[in-house]
């Protein structure tokens, strides 16, 4: 439910005016306060509904694949990693997503009170509706100095329709054609005028089906855990009868005599078990958003009031049918216990439901809102204030299949099931009731709910030719997090665990319920000094808490002829740790790469006394325009101190293997690693931007227009050791996969080139996106090379090609237009390139789409 009082103000503000005089529009431009400000004094770009239109997207965040500057971006989920599957975030400049400010209709949205994997906050963006989408705004350097905290790489504004006339329908089917998965999309919006007010109400549904790992060949060959079913015996025994028939000494190891006719995998000297094939790459999901805005214009006053509801659900997301018993890698199974055939105790490296059950589900529901309302005074010709207050809210339920210690132990020992006598052998599982199963069986559990409050006053005028905005912000962020029981896990203050979940693999987390406020003031100037160059400065003084920062920013334009322009920035920036980073503290399934290649309990505890993140932003543009060409390149470099990290596992295993971080058994078997957030010391970036826009009219053979986007990594230096309390040399992570560390791959050049040809109502798209190779510092294993893997992932060249045609002039069908188009995504089917991340998935999954060939049909109605 929306907080009533939320609803208070917005209200109040609706009732201020009802009038009827010649309208004024609204202006806005990313990047600016100020209305005559020109879009080329920053280096940004605009994808216009047109655009959005022809890329063929079924969500939003899929427009990440088509913009150059994005790099580890959620545009698809990870399902073996995490718990925010159903959730999607854009990111810039390959930075974590807190270093990229995501707007609606520019005003802020709060971050997700679930993180990603990598312990990243961020902004969902799955909360957009696809047919309420106006255009994307993406301006390509720091902002702090107008937008506030977060705006270090960037900032992306979605701006959403406030106007409209009549009815416009929209539905597209997709196929895959090598795959059973699907998706069908349809949106409605309608917009109308009553009473001097423009409404426009709109309605979003995407059915989703899944696509199962086991459906593409080799994606997740090398997802094998050495937990499956083998025993370990602790003295020299004997058996004489039965499957474990044999005579063994100390110290052996025994995997399942039926192991393969159990579905599992004999390598090694053990029973292993291939969990990936259990999971999706691509879940089954139901996405529902509603949006209604209403728009007021006068000579005096605009007012605009627009609502976005947004429900994902994540339907299956199958897990294995039990995650590994880690538990019992140092708790012997006794003689007398759970069945045990040896005589003596033994050690288990497994888990209680192997290969021959089938896998249980882990749903997600994904609620979120942002409620905006806005109104501007129009004081006189040269002066504006604008007041508005927006909420937003953002939900996550999730649950996650796992087994209950403490029941286990009732059920080995003979008192499972809900009669409390039934008996669990781990050594032959063929007679386990469903009851029993029922009986050891639970759930993590948890509810987060991240809101944020805003207030913003923003004044706006001139006086002779010189242009000013003045401002304050006012917001509030509160954080709750609420686990079940059994998956609750308490800390002292020095992060030392006080009570555990009673989970077997799952670590659950800590309930959270915290809040925080900051004020902002910020000033903005914009004159032109002389004929030929343009100066604009801008300032803001932000506080949090105890914590605050000063940011400027002055840009400058200079024009060289009437077709050169040369253009440069220079600003500070800041990012606050989110709430999530500072007060809560979960233990996430995650893969780390030991001798065993398993998965393990990664504790990620959260540090209240996190400083924000800072950086120092330069930018050096040079535009040419002629007739009916453009082009514009942008050396760009980030300078970023106290970047907000969670400490790497995999870089901290391999520093130190048993350091006081690292939980292994007596054995020396890894179970865990405790990792925290952290301030990075430094990382630092360079790079260039290249943009060239060019129409061709061919008079009888019609008009074709041209786009490219590109952008070239120079370097992004971070230090090598990912610890806080270690440090070393810094290392250029460009070109690499960086499985070491917490910045993923970084591709040095991406390129997307857009091709549009109108001929005779006929449209024909050709879009293209390149992506560079890359490599993995990693090792490969025997089994793996065995099977062609190496260090190199391959360069990824993609076509898309459609074709589009539409009703022209009288053509009217029931008084509207018709467009239809049939679309081939990944024209010439492109596979993902090879990775080895073993035991993850064989492809990137924050940069290759695995799905290959996709036909899709589309069918847009208006009147």
């Amino acid at each position: 439910m929306l907080p009533v009082k939320r609803f208070l103000i917005p209200v109040a503000l609706f009732q201020l005016i009802f009038l009827n005089a010649e309208t004024i529009d609204e202006v806005t431009v990313i990047g600016s306060y100020l209305e005559s400000t020109e879009i080329d004094l920053s280096p940004v770009t605009i994808i216009d509904k047109d655009m959005i239109e022809d890329i063929n997207i079924s969500s939003i965040a899929e427009i990440s694949k088509y913009i150059s500057s994005s790099s580890g971006s959620h545009f698809q989920a990870n399902t073996l990693g995490g718990v925010d599957q159903g959730m999607a975030s854009i990111t810039l400049r390959g930075l974590d997503h807190a270093s990229t400010l995501v707007l609606i209709n520019s005003k802020r949205h709060t971050f997700a009170g679930t993180p990603s994997n990598q312990g990243e906050g961020y902004i969902d963006v799955n909360i957009i509706p696809e047919i309420a989408l106006d255009r994307v705004e993406l301006l390509k350097e720091g902002a702090t100095s107008l937008y506030g905290s977060d705006a270090v790489a960037g900032v992306i504004n979605f701006s959403l329709i406030r106007k409209a006339d009549g009815l416009n329908l929209d539905f597209s089917y997709q196929d895959t054609d090598n795959y059973d998965q699907s998706e069908y999309n349809f949106g409605a919006l309608y917009g109308w005028t009553s009473k001097n007010f423009d409404f426009v109400a709109g309605f979003n549904h995407l059915d989703r089906s899944p696509l199962s790992a086991a459906e593409i060949p080799g994606i997740a060959e090398l997802a094998l855990s050495g937990l499956g079913k083998t025993f370990r015996v602790l003295q020299d025994t004997t058996v004489n009868s039965g499957i474990y028939t044999g005579s063994y000494s100390k110290g052996d190891l025994i995997p399942d005599p039926n192991c393969e006719e159990n579905g599992g995998v004999l390598s090694g000297g053990r029973c292993r078990f291939l969990y990936g094939n259990r999971f999706n790459v691509v879940n089954d999901e139901t996405h529902n958003k509603l949006y209604f805005s209403a728009t007021s214009e006068t000579t005096e006053v605009f007012l605009n009031s627009s609502l976005i509801l947004s429900r994902v659900e994540v339907n299956d997301n199958p897990q294995s049918p039990s995650y590994p018993a880690l538990p019992f890698l140092g708790r012997p199974i006794q003689a007398s216990q759970a069945g045990n055939p040896f005589g003596v105790p033994v050690l288990w490296f497994g888990r209680p439901l192997g290969s021959e059950f089938p896998s249980p589900l882990s749903p997600k529901d994904i609620f979120q809102y942002h409620w905006s309302n806005q109104i501007i005074f129009n004081l006189n010709d040269s002066s504006d204030l604008e007041i508005s207050v927006t909420n937003s809210m953002h939900s996550n339920d999730h649950s996650r299949p796992d087994i209950i210690d403490s029941r286990f132990l009732d059920a080995i020992n003979g008192k499972g099931g809900s009669s409390g006598n039934e008996f669990w052998n781990i050594f032959d599982s063929q007679n386990l009731s469903s009851d029993l199963i029922d009986y050891v069986r639970g759930y993590e559990q948890s509810e987060k709910e991240a809101s944020l409050d805003v207030l913003d006053v923003i004044y706006t005028s001139s006086i002779n030719a010189f242009e000013f905005a003045i401002g304050a912000q006012y917001a509030k962020e509160s954080l709750e997090i609420n686990y079940n029981e059994i998956s609750r896990v308490e800390f002292d203050q020095n992060g030392k665990l006080l009570k555990t979940a009673d989970l077997f693999f799952l670590g659950g987390g800590k309930n959270v319920d915290s809040s925080r406020s900051k004020q902002a003031i910020f000033f903005e100037a914009n004159q032109s000094i002389s004929e030929f160059t343009d100066l604009r400065f801008a300032a803001r003084y932000e506080e949090v808490k105890n914590d605050s920062s000063f940011d400027p920013k002055i840009s400058i334009r200079h024009r060289l002829s009437n077709n050169v322009l040369l253009r440069a920035s220079s600003s500070t920036a800041f990012a606050m740790p989110s709430m999530a980073q500072m007060y809560s503290s979960e233990i996430n399934l995650g893969s780390v790469r030991d001798t065993g290649n398993v998965f393990v309990r990664q504790a990620q505890l959260g540090n209240p006394d996190l400083k924000p993140a800072t950086s120092d932003n330069q930018n050096f543009g040079l535009i040419y325009k002629a007739n009916n060409f453009d082009l514009a390149v942008d050396y760009w470099t980030i300078d970023y101190q106290n970047r907000v990290e969670i400490e790497d596992a995999q870089a901290m295993l391999n520093q130190d293997p048993n350091g006081s971080s690292i939980t292994r058994t007596e054995s020396g078997d890894l179970i865990g690693v405790t990792t925290q957030y952290f301030n990075e010391d430094q990382t630092d970036l360079k790079g260039i931007d290249l943009s060239v826009n060019s129409i061709f009219n061919f008079k009888n053979l019609g008009e074709l227009s041209l786009n490219l986007e590109a952008t070239h990594l120079i370097e992004f230096m971070t230090p090598e050791l990912q610890n806080q309390s270690q440090r070393s040399s810094m290392i250029n992570r460009v070109g690499k996969f960086n499985y070491d560390s917490p910045t993923h791959a970084l591709p040095r050049n991406r390129v997307n080139l857009f091709i549009n040809w109108y001929v005779d109502g006929y449209e024909h798209v050709l879009n293209t996106r390149y992506i560079d190779s890359y490599k993995t510092r990693r090792s490969i294993n025997s089994l793996a090379q065995s099977l062609g893997y190496d260090n190199a992932i391959d360069s990824f060249l993609v076509f898309d090609w459609c074709l589009k045609s539409s009703t022209q002039g009288e053509e009217r069908i029931f008084g509207g237009s018709i467009e239809v188009g049939f679309c081939v995504i990944n024209l010439s089917d492109e596979k993902p390139p090879r990775l080895y991340d073993a035991p993850d998935f064989s492809f990137d999954t924050r940069v290759h789409d695995p799905r290959g060939r996709i036909f899709q049909i589309s069918f847009n109605y208006r009147i």
